[in-house]
């Protein structure tokens, strides 16, 4: 169930991600969602809080591709939110 907090500093984050508008770079469609029941059990519907207790992953978004542990690409249909890259190295991670 990704739980996902930002944060400011990379440091205190657990990857970064880069936002991409263009479908085809990205590495996950990410469907965000309105409450954490609906992130439950699926890795590219996210949820996000504002404190870090509460967070299951905390990430910090990157504006450089090259900078970045996953790109994401915001999708409006569930169904449309997938993992694009199917080996990506956060896909153990984010369940």
């Amino acid at each position: 169930m990704p739980v996902m907090m930002k944060v400011e500093h990379p440091s205190e984050a657990d990857f970064t991600v880069c936002v991409v508008e263009n479908r085809g770079e990205a590495d996950l469609f990410v469907c965000e969602v309105e409450n954490r029941a609906e992130a439950r059990n699926h890795p590219a519907y996210w949820f996000y809080v504002d404190h870090h207790p509460d967070a299951e992953h905390v990430i910090h978004i990157v504006e450089s591709r090259a900078g970045a542990d996953l790109l994401i690409c915001y999708v409006e249909s569930r169904g449309d939110a997938v993992w694009r890259v199917t080996d990506h190295e956060l896909k153990k991670i984010l369940v």
